[in-house]
């Protein structure tokens, strides 16, 4: 894996953020063992004391304290590491276990007769000692008391080959939970991120042309992904084939202009009126032919784009009904709209100002004083349009005409062939409907269906 790689950066973002748990994880607990020990160890050096005091005896020879039998035999063993001894009320020791030969213990001052103390004293050559001491008043038979503090020390060497035991525990345990956590990740991660490698693998066979789209069968998340670019390479390859079709039929067009053009014109000297009057009325006939021609590769350019934004239709009816109030002013022509404000066509909006604008101009030039544009919403993500007129109406045989013709202008009927074509070829290019039908006002009636959002 490459640091390039989505898998390796979330591996190691994972590796992280495991660390940082895992570490915190054991800080915590050493922390808590720290405390459980040293409680434990507060227990035995207090046991100890309880112990010694059981034990304890007026010595035979003189005044003070003193133990026969020490509690616990490490007491008799010179460096076994646990050390006692009893002070008097001076401060002064007046017994001593054979272990505490030659070691001198550091008391604070005493407290109070039943208070007891615990601190750690440290060792320039050892790992220091732990030691807790009890001050009591003893009475003894003839009456009198005196006050004895009983002190009982341990070397912290077995607590701290405890800690080390256990932290080293601690850390291979989790190093290796760790360790297995993140090959499990990755073993998940693999599988989960198998389907990117699949579509990595399609696009490099559609790149090697061994596919023509992505296949289906994704997961939801990428499901999107899938559709939209099987969209775009769909619409791509239908351009493509629209523009060459378009050079095709521009071409086959231009030949019967462009041969009727050679034959007008004299080989020597200049042309007679009427000859030029041919050639102007045949160069027009190219000029709509280029025309039209473009206007049919340009309506595969634009639709079935990925990520249009909506177009709301209303305002595009209300301007473009305002633009043929003006051309055809001389006329006195209604136009009623029932279109939604919250109407919305997915496109690019001079798309449905070239398809509206050639279905309402031919409405106000067919019809006599009455238009009507209406639309609603249809099946989830489309649209209906209605434009109707109160003209004469088309024949259904010159409607299908109108509708099916070829790329040819000769081959078009005067006056209607050319905008109903272009709506037509538009509308198909959005995957869209489009039909003619008779309008209960009396003429034409066009309906679409479009992708709305």
């Amino acid at each position: 894996m490459t640091r390039n790689s989505l898998r390796s950066r979330v591996l190691l973002s994972l590796a992280v953020a495991l660390l940082v748990f895992f570490g915190a994880t054991v800080v915590v607990l050493e922390w808590s063992l720290d405390a459980s020990l040293t409680r434990a160890r507060d227990q035995v050096l207090e046991a100890q004391l309880l112990a010694m005091i059981a034990v304890a005896e007026p010595a035979p020879d003189g005044p003070g304290l003193v133990l026969p039998e020490p509690p616990d035999g490490r007491m008799l063993r010179p460096g076994s590491g646990l050390y006692a001894e009893i002070r008097d009320g001076a401060g002064q020791p007046v017994w001593r276990s054979p272990s505490a030969l030659g070691l001198e213990l550091e008391l604070p001052p005493a407290g109070a007769p039943g208070a007891r103390d615990g601190w750690v004293q440290a060792q320039p050559d050892g790992p220091g000692l732990a030691l807790s001491s009890l001050v009591i008043e003893w009475e003894f038979d003839d009456g009198h008391t005196e006050s004895y503090r009983f002190v009982v020390a341990q070397g912290l060497e077995t607590w701290l080959a405890q800690r080390r035991a256990f932290r080293f525990g601690l850390v291979s345990w989790f190093g290796a939970l760790a360790a297995a956590t993140l090959a499990l990740l990755a073993f998940v991660l693999r599988r989960v991120m198998r389907p990117l490698g699949r579509i990595e693998q399609e696009i490099h066979e559609m790149e090697t042309a061994q596919r023509d789209q992505l296949s289906a069968g994704w997961p939801e998340e990428l499901s999107g992904v899938a559709d939209n670019l099987n969209t775009l390479l769909r619409h791509e390859r239908e351009r493509q084939r629209r523009y060459q079709e378009s050079l095709g039929n521009l071409a086959h067009s231009l030949k019967t202009p462009l041969a009727a053009v050679r034959t007008l014109l004299p080989a020597h000297g200049a042309a007679a009126g009427g000859e030029v009057d041919a050639v102007r009325t045949e160069l027009e006939r190219m000029d709509r032919i280029i025309g039209w021609q473009l206007r049919r590769a340009a309506a595969a350019g634009s639709a079935g784009r990925v990520g249009l934004a909506p177009v709301p239709v209303a305002p595009v009816v209300r301007d473009l009904a305002a633009i043929l109030d003006k051309v055809y002013r001389e006329r006195v022509t209604r136009c009623d709209i029932d279109v939604p404000e919250g109407l919305r066509f997915r496109g690019e909006e001079g798309d449905l100002q070239e398809i509206l604008g050639n279905l309402l101009d031919n409405a106000w030039k067919y019809g006599r004083t009455r238009v009507r544009v209406s639309g609603h919403a249809g099946a989830p993500g489309s649209i209906r349009l209605r434009v109707e007129d109160d003209g004469p109406g088309m024949a259904p045989e010159r409607a299908e005409e109108a509708l099916t013709r070829g790329a040819r202008l000769d081959e078009s009927h005067p006056g209607q062939g050319i905008g109903l074509a272009v709506a037509r070829e538009l509308v198909k290019a959005y995957g869209g409907e489009i039909s003619v039908e008779r309008s209960d006002l009396g003429g034409a009636a066009i309906s679409l269906r479009l992708p709305g959002a």
